[in-house]
């Protein structure tokens, strides 16, 4: 803008102005990420949801495990914003993200349609009794390999660049709030809640 404005006055008014270099290509490559990512997390999550409507042979299952995946994204975002933005001044990088989602969201859909597999084939006698089976025999590994997948994440936290620091701990939270928070009380309790409308 300010050079437009200084060639208002001169021979080369309304001329085109464009820049080259790194800082100009990191700008527009943050452009197009920025324009880009709504399209590709909407497309991956309905990617997700096929594949899960296929695997688990219903529609509501699957509906609420994208929310819930989508929503322990979020959290994630959100804690790290909190943390790095509101606690130690220092902007999230743009390329943040749109890399938290991708290593979250294929996690995320993995742990989640293993645990619902288990609960179906477990709910011969009922679906509280597949939760109760399926936390039995499938429980402990996920959540242990959520806690080691996470404090690997985490431990990106000792680099210096504040790129891998801040995707690590987004990450690194998204898979902790993913374990402990979404896969083990808000999946069982909303199929709990929802009964054999579950596999509809």
């Amino acid at each position: 803008d300010s050079t437009n404005a200084a060639l208002t006055e001169t021979t080369l008014k309304g001329s085109r102005v464009e820049a080259s270099g790194l800082a100009a290509g990191f700008r527009d490559l943050h452009q197009m990420v920025v324009e880009d990512f709504a399209i590709i997390a909407m497309c991956a999550l309905f990617f997700i949801f096929v594949i899960l409507v296929w695997l688990l042979g219903g529609l509501i299952a699957p509906l609420y495990l994208i929310v819930t995946i989508a929503i322990s994204y979020l959290s994630a975002l959100g804690l790290s914003v909190l943390v790095w933005q509101g606690l130690l001044g220092i902007d999230i990088y743009w390329a943040v993200p749109p890399v938290s989602f991708v290593a979250l969201v294929a996690v995320g859909s993995d742990y989640n349609l293993l645990f619902m597999s288990r609960i179906r084939a477990n709910s011969t006698l009922g679906i509280r009794s597949g939760i109760v089976k399926a936390f039995t025999t499938t429980g402990g590994v996920i959540t242990i390999a959520g806690v080691i997948f996470a404090a690997t994440m985490l431990a990106m936290l000792a680099s210096p660049v504040y790129t891998i620091a801040q995707i690590g701990f987004t990450i690194g939270a998204g898979l902790l709030i993913d374990t402990f928070v979404v896969r083990t009380l808000t999946v069982p309790a909303v199929a709990a809640l929802l009964g054999d409308r579950t596999w509809w």
